[in-house]
């Protein structure tokens, strides 16, 4: 199989970069430094406070003007995927369409399908039925974290899987590009510290200068296949057990499901 091409070799490009959470920005920090594409956020988050570091973030790197939040809550999708209510779903993905149809692009970057979280993982899926309107537009993803098959629990930031390396490009960022984005890391994206946990905080220079992307492919992806671990099951059961929840987001009963509404009727 060839491999796919560079989307930054294409000149002239339009580009936009859908995420699921304010703050995967920084995963591509450099690449938006370097390419100043259209951002849209779709969730809040979380709160206001991260929305809030989201866009100064972006602004410091000239990219607020160009960012759109459509501003949902993140429990609603939450709630949306325990309750099988696939209406909020399908409103989330109409705006998007009608924003990638004021913007017209030829390359969409979204999160990635990585079995760590539902609500990064439901981007993809509302992103492709989106685009049928665009059925030349190429989608990438963008890695955030995924579990790595281990005996014990371990983490990887920000890296597309080797089983996945076909489809993956890699990018060095300048030392200017890099110091921007440490700055940001360190004193902009604090609730993402907060959140990430210790495999976030020890991430060296040398990972944080290089970043990756990987065109996504026509089939949906299965987490072995992808070489991920499948977080959702085990760490829902762990929460409900220490009280933290009530209810618990599984892969087959809830996030598959809705993928399958979503992806009705959408391009392949």
């Amino acid at each position: 199989m060839s491999h796919p091409t560079d989307p930054f070799s294409v000149s002239g490009a339009k580009r936009v970069v859908v995420i699921g959470h304010p703050a995967h920005e920084l995963a591509i920090y450099g690449l938006l430094q370097r390419h100043q594409p259209h951002v849209v956020v779709i969730t809040d988050g979380g709160g206001p406070e991260r929305e809030r570091q989201s866009r100064e973030g972006l602004e410091r790197i000239g990219l607020l003007e160009k960012a759109t939040y459509l501003g949902y809550s993140e429990s609603s999708f939450y709630d949306a995927l325990l309750d099988r209510d696939d209406v909020l779903f399908a409103r989330v993905t109409e705006d998007l369409r009608r924003e990638l149809a004021r913007l017209q692009p030829d390359q969409v970057f979204c999160d990635a399908i990585e079995f760590y979280n539902p609500v990064h993982d439901i981007t993809r899926p509302m992103v492709l039925r989106a685009l049928q309107d665009l059925p030349e537009a190429t989608l990438y993803e963008i890695p955030l974290v995924y579990q790595k098959p281990a005996e014990t629990e371990s983490y990887e930031i920000q890296r597309v899987p080797e089983a996945l390396a076909d489809r993956r490009f890699q990018y060095h960022l300048t030392g200017e590009e890099l110091a921007h984005k440490t700055h940001a890391r360190d004193h902009i994206y604090l609730n993402l510290r907060e959140q990430a946990g210790p495999e976030f905080l020890v991430i060296t220079p040398e990972h944080l200068a290089l970043e990756e992307i990987a065109e996504a492919s026509g089939a949906f992806p299965e987490p072995e296949a992808s070489g991920r671990v499948l977080r959702y099951d085990w760490r829902a059961e762990h929460l409900k057990q220490e009280g933290s929840i009530t209810r618990a987001i599984t892969y087959r009963e809830h996030f598959l499901p809705a993928v399958d509404a979503l992806l009705a009727g959408a391009p392949a």
